[in-house]
């Protein structure tokens, strides 16, 4: 099934001199905080473009020769398939739920579906 993660924009505060911009797929930010800390990246917003991943094992793959393998374990566990997965699929749900296509009715009992962590 082809999914369509939006590509994010953050602006990475190298030094108190130098800033730059990079854009990526949203379920990379978890490695670029872990790699520059929480306080120096900042998400500017998404753009119009979108990453699409066709394929799982094509995804992993590119990840890992941009990444490597030690990267993704330590920011999304030693399967870091499973975590990777889950950030896309939260990811698109989160999409969903802005573009208005998910059932927002709060259930009988007034608990919500999402629990914090």
């Amino acid at each position: 099934m082809q999914k369509n993660i939006p590509i994010v924009t953050i602006d990475l505060n190298l030094n108190q001199f130098a800033e730059v911009g990079k854009s990526f797929p949203a379920h990379e930010l978890p490695i670029w905080i872990a790699g520059f800390g929480a306080e120096n990246v900042r998400v500017s917003g998404k753009t119009e473009e979108t990453h699409t991943i066709e394929d799982m094992d094509q995804e992993i793959s590119r990840m890992l020769f941009a990444h490597g393998e030690r990267k993704l374990q330590e920011v999304f566990g030693s399967s870091y398939r499973d975590g990777i997965e889950v950030s896309i699929n939260r990811i698109l749900e989160k999409e969903r739920a802005a573009n208005g296509s998910e059932n927002t009715a709060e259930s009988k009992n007034r608990t919500s579906a999402e629990t914090g962590v």
